[in-house]
């Protein structure tokens, strides 16, 4: 390529030119003021960061969904596992993938889901809350019925005071923020504080969270006795491949891995375009459904129901830590703590 002058008809004079170098990046030299560059924003004295939505409805994401469906938005963070013991895997629309240290069944959820807490969504559709940074989170929004109605499929992170925003529910990159109202609800109170989801943060367990509603409700008829309804039991059942000790209820309920009718979940290998609302979920499971109405004259708490609908939701994680419900070997064990302490070494150093 060489660099050339051209007029509006066509003529061109060539002004530059090498064999050996291509002029195709040619840039112009002159004397200018140096930009101004925006200071960092980041302060390692705090320990959060702040999220914006200017409004949840504007976007694809939330296509025909009236305004009002949703009243919270949830925030889960993931946690990676720190080393590589067991397996099994998962496969859809999007492809196979093999699950190193798997924390649910085939096709669950890949990683371990903490939930942080939710915040109320406003009138105007906007929102504006805190979470911890460095941390991976995603978001879930749900309706008055604790349904997800929509999610991310991907995650973020913030800096220490770093704010993020965007101006919808998976709105293209390049949209600009609605010209509707310069100060939304959402602002004008300020970043709210997540409301924690009955408890403190923790890593949801199937066995903390899910098996004691069935030890309250169902197991008197649900023992999986001859010719009786399947077994809602915590009886253990190790996976060899996996190297967990799943229960009689958990596997029940998930078919071993397959979304059905009872419990429907997203596939975590499901197509990789954007989905539409209520695709999957506790919205479709008939699990729910019954349990609302009211199954064999047993009726659930709120947080009970919202419990089974979040555990859906995560897409039907059964343990909330990777060395739950484990069948390692010692070497195993050692494995995994040593890693786990090579993690923990570098947090530490990372506060500082």
């Amino acid at each position: 390529f060489g660099v050339y002058w051209m007029d509006v008809e066509g003529h061109r004079e060539l002004l530059a030119w090498d064999d050996a170098v291509s002029c195709n990046q040619p840039i112009p030299l002159s004397a200018r003021k140096i930009p101004h560059i925006r200071p960092s924003m980041v302060d390692y004295g705090k320990k959060d960061g702040t999220y914006y939505v200017q409004d949840i409805y504007q976007g694809p994401g939330l296509k025909d969904i009236p305004r009002g469906t949703v009243r919270s938005l949830r925030v889960v963070a993931l946690e990676y596992r720190p080393a590589g013991i067991g397996s099994n895997g998962n496969g859809g629309p999007a492809g196979g993938a093999l699950v190193s240290t798997p924390i649910s069944i085939n096709n669950g959820s890949w990683d371990v889901k903490r939930v942080l807490g939710s915040v109320p969504v406003e009138d105007d559709g906007s929102v504006f809350f805190v979470a911890p940074a460095l941390t991976p989170v995603y978001f879930q929004l749900v309706d008055t019925n604790g349904y997800v109605v929509q999610m991310m499929r991907s995650w973020s992170t913030l800096m220490p005071n770093e704010n993020s925003s965007c101006v919808g529910c998976h709105e293209n990159k390049n949209t600009t923020p609605t010209a509707k109202s310069a100060v939304t609800q959402a602002l004008g109170k300020g970043p709210q504080p997540l409301q924690p989801f009955y408890g403190p943060e923790r890593g949801f367990s199937f066995a903390k969270e899910i098996q004691p509603i069935f030890d309250r409700h169902c197991i008197q008829c649900h023992a999986g006795e001859t010719n009786k309804p399947f077994s809602l039991l915590s009886t253990a059942r190790e996976d060899k491949g996996a190297k967990r000790i799943w229960s009689d209820s958990y596997l029940n309920l998930t078919r071993k891995g397959q979304p059905n009718k009872l419990v429907n979940w997203l596939n975590v290998q499901s197509v990789p375009p954007m989905l539409p609302p209520y695709f999957a979920g506790s919205a479709k499971s008939d699990l729910m459904a019954m349990l609302v109405k009211g199954h064999n004259k047993v009726k659930l708490s709120r947080e009970e129901l919202d419990k089974l609908a979040c555990w859906i939701d995560l897409l039907v994680p059964f343990c909330g830590d990777y060395a739950e419900a484990n069948a390692w070997s010692e070497a195993d064990k050692k494995k995994y703590n040593h890693f786990l302490e090579k993690r923990n070494t570098l947090k530490k150093l990372e506060s500082y």
